[in-house]
């Protein structure tokens, strides 16, 4: 058992022996998230990185909190409209 903090009214059975969170029947579902989720963080750190050099060769400066609400509703979509 892990000795995670959690808080006391955590839902029986959210967390496995190992002390990680389940939040799938399948325990191989809740490991393919987090890979598509590491993979959506390093393409929006590619992202940020592209809007750098845009900028500095003399591109517009642009809203960045507007292109990560853009980028997080693209990648979350298929979730939310299932």
């Amino acid at each position: 058992m892990s000795d995670t903090p959690r808080p006391d009214d955590t839902p029986p059975g959210l967390y496995d022996d190992a002390g990680n969170a389940r939040f799938f029947a399948d325990p191989a579902m809740d490991r393919f998230v987090a890979v598509v989720m590491n993979m959506a963080q390093e393409m929006w750190v590619q992202e940020e990185r592209l809007l750098a050099l845009e900028e500095a060769r003399g591109a517009a400066p642009v809203d960045r909190e507007a292109r990560l609400k853009d980028f997080i509703t693209r990648m979350f979509a298929p979730i939310r409209n299932a």
